[in-house]
């Protein structure tokens, strides 16, 4: 789904520790995952005596903010049921097929 401009990167996702910005990344997915490391002992030090505080935050561009604000609650609701709908559908017409199965083997020794 686009929402906004179309073949731009349009949410900006930063990340801070204890309000130095660590890293700033153009995304176009806002369900992004991120992760902080910190290792050695001034990190260690800080997290035992200050306490650390990690913010992640994700913005998005003007076109993408004007996308979601015009979005039709009652629309998506409809969409979402009919989406599901469909899916239990497909499950009813086709089995089993699709699913993945596996098998244990135990040993005695």
């Amino acid at each position: 789904m686009y929402l906004g401009e179309e073949g731009t990167e349009q949410f900006e996702l930063t990340t801070r520790v204890n309000g130095v910005e660590i890293r700033r990344l153009k995304i176009h997915d806002p369900f992004h995952c991120t992760r902080v490391v910190m290792r050695g002992w001034k990190h260690a030090w800080n997290a035992l005596t200050k306490g650390i505080e990690v913010q992640v935050s994700v913005n998005g561009s003007e076109g993408a903010q004007r996308a979601i604000m015009t979005l039709d609650p009652h629309a998506l609701t409809q969409e979402t049921r009919n989406i599901l709908i469909e899916r239990v559908e497909q499950r009813e017409r086709n089995g089993d097929a699709g699913t993945v199965g596996y098998y244990v083997e135990s040993s005695h020794a």
